[in-house]
């Protein structure tokens, strides 16, 4: 992948400056950071490539520095904004997309989690 690292990518860079696409809704109590099936997407990456202005137009209360939780319904409206825009930001969109699709199969949100 050019944009998300895996889960054992990040590990390898030493740093936790990343925003963690995580399965499934957030689970408070469990309250689990840098799952195995996470992707996960650099800070700077997430700030140039404006996809946390893009998630914040679809998803009301985004927290880039928190837990928010992301519907199918909110999903699909950010690719089709991010598919308007185009460019890196709809390639860093079409990333996730195969990944989204296995978690939407299985759970109603999946949950992005802030640096």
């Amino acid at each position: 992948m050019r944009f998300f690292l895996t889960e054992a990518e990040r590990k390898r860079t030493h740093s936790t400056c990343y925003h963690e696409f995580a399965r499934g809704n957030w689970d408070e109590a469990a309250a689990v950071h840098w799952r195995e099936d996470s992707l996960d997407l650099h800070d700077d990456l997430m700030a140039s490539l404006g996809l946390d202005e893009l998630i914040a137009g679809a998803v009301p209360g985004y927290d880039p520095f928190g837990p928010t939780e992301v519907s199918a319904e909110q999903w699909k409206q950010i690719c089709a904004n991010a598919e308007t825009i185009g460019g890196e930001l709809w390639q860093a969109v079409g990333e996730l997309i195969p990944w989204a699709a296995e978690n939407f199969a299985r759970y109603p949100a999946f949950t992005i989690l802030g640096v």
